[in-house]
């Protein structure tokens, strides 16, 4: 559970599933999102390569605390395709639809919980 909601998320946990990550997917629902998950707290970074909708991506600590957010991300164009990194370390990144942090208020500090 993330900001009064429960999403339904896929889990990134080996380095081809996270290199993949939403690539070449049309479109994700509303209440699901993709879950990276990494053996230990570092900068991770991330970028829109192959996507097709935009994201919102937030970056969690090891206690599962919001460190850093980038809100409607826009799919790469071939002219630009920017890394976005996290000023903190993160162990946790949870991407979903771009509009997600707005509607739900999404700040620094918030955490999540597994259900």
């Amino acid at each position: 559970m993330f900001a009064g909601v429960v999403l339904t998320v896929q889990l990134a946990t080996t380095p081809e599933e996270q290199q993949m990550g939403l690539s070449n997917r049309t479109s994700m629902p509303a209440d699901h999102g993709m879950l990276f998950v990494f053996n230990q707290e570092a900068q991770w970074s991330f970028w829109m390569h192959e996507m097709n909708f935009p994201l919102d991506i937030i970056w969690f600590n090891a206690d599962k605390q919001v460190v850093f957010i980038e809100q409607d991300l826009p799919p790469c164009t071939p002219q630009a395709c920017p890394i976005f990194t996290p000023p903190a370390n993160a162990m946790y990144v949870l991407e979903v639809n771009a509009g997600f942090v707005k509607t739900n208020g999404v700040s620094l500090g918030e955490s999540f919980t597994f259900v």
